[in-house]
């Protein structure tokens, strides 16, 4: 019983080591695969690739770290049908590299950055998505709306009392005309102190026109952008509004 029982325990141990070599066998061939023409080399990669949206158009921006070999930086996208390409020349740092793709419809884009040394030999992608603006959202926006507006004689000027104003507005233009018969420009911004510290500034209620000339509309509009870091600008049409 001794014997038959060293007999099974050493044919068992005999077939681990039979599966265990097959199937190294088969990771090594799998791996020769990848290797026939020799080890694969990678340039380095981009590091903190951002999209800064427009109105037809991005920029994108992103650093090179790594990789002193690194010649040149190429993007692509719409599904890799476009592409554009950026030389590189390295300063031994960390080098920031600005890229204006301009002339695109409004889209939303998923671009793909890859970096390329002089032998050819490519990084792995790095990919971001962003929005690129146009006439649709243009389409979108509306002036700030005016509540009253009002002629002080005796100052000799207007104040136009507002509605509240959508957070993508960054300022609203006023052109009036001055007691001089010379068209005037106002800009108002957010300037007021909210609430809450961490919150944005807030635009005020009003704006005073000093030295309006009585009995003439003002006009104005207003202007967005779609979020913070955008490129553009995007305005409304004039709006003209009378005094009262």
């Amino acid at each position: 019983m001794t014997y038959i029982k060293r007999w099974v325990k050493g044919s068992l141990l005999l077939g681990a080591v039979i599966v265990a070599f097959s199937a190294c066998t088969k990771m090594d061939d799998t791996y020769k695969q990848f290797l026939e023409g020799g080890e694969i080399i990678y340039t380095g990669r981009v590091d903190s690739l951002k999209v800064f949206p427009g109105k037809n158009r991005v920029l994108l921006s992103w650093y090179l770290v790594s990789d002193p070999k690194i010649t040149k930086c190429r993007v692509f996208w719409n599904q890799r049908t476009d592409s554009a390409e950026v030389a590189v020349k390295r300063t031994g740092g960390v080098d920031t590299v600005k890229l204006l793709l301009d002339k695109l419809p409004e889209n939303i884009y998923t671009f793909q950055v890859y970096t390329y040394d002089n032998a050819g030999h490519s990084s792995v992608k790095e990919e971001a998505i962003g929005n690129v603006y146009g006439d649709a959202y243009t389409a979108t926006l509306s002036n700030r709306p005016v509540r009253s507006a009002k002629y002080d004689a005796t100052k000799k000027e207007t104040t136009i009392w507002w509605f509240g104003v959508n957070n993508q507005v960054v300022k609203v233009e006023v052109v009036y005309t001055n007691t001089a018969g010379v068209q005037t420009t106002l800009t108002q911004m957010a300037d007021s102190v909210p609430a809450l510290p961490r919150d944005p500034m807030e635009f005020r209620a009003s704006l005073k026109l000093p030295g309006y000339q009585a009995g003439t509309p003002f006009k104005y509009r207003t202007a967005y952008k779609p979020v913070k870091i955008a490129i553009d600008t995007f305005y409304t049409a004039y709006e003209m509004q009378t005094v009262q």
